[in-house]
């Protein structure tokens, strides 16, 4: 598969836009798993991810979320990068899932590659998973 071209990708993009703006979240999930399968560069295929894992967010699929956000976060990872760990550790949270997003917390805040801005929200996050535990 050859790598796509600016172009095609800004074309897929304004698609994809479009499909978010009707609030077609089933389309967009369709049109988002094709574009990630293409041959994009890494980040761009973590933005197309986070952007499905949203879609499916918003149609009740945590399973397919959560899934989603973890094939961003083996990517992420190689980059030394970690949003889509830390969107899984929000939506955990939002799921009740506390003690999974502490976990995902704790292992962010070990990140010798985060900054102290990062490490203050993790931290932030954390003292706020205790206030519910009680």
């Amino acid at each position: 598969m050859a790598a796509m071209d600016f172009d095609e990708f800004r074309g897929r993009t304004e698609s994809i836009d479009k499909l978010t703006a009707a609030g077609d979240d089933r389309a967009l999930a369709a049109e988002l798993e094709s574009l990630a399968a293409e041959d994009l560069p890494d980040l761009d295929r973590v933005r197309v991810l986070l952007q499905l894992s949203q879609a499916y967010e918003r149609i009740k699929d945590s399973a397919a979320a959560l899934k989603t956000l973890d094939r961003a976060a083996v990517i992420e990872n190689r980059l030394s990068r970690f949003q889509a760990s830390f969107r899984k550790a929000d939506y955990l949270s939002r799921l009740g899932r506390h003690d999974e997003c502490r976990d995902i917390l704790k292992a962010l805040l070990e990140r010798p590659e985060a900054t102290l801005s990062e490490r203050h929200s993790f931290a932030s996050r954390l003292k706020l998973l205790r206030r519910v535990a009680k």
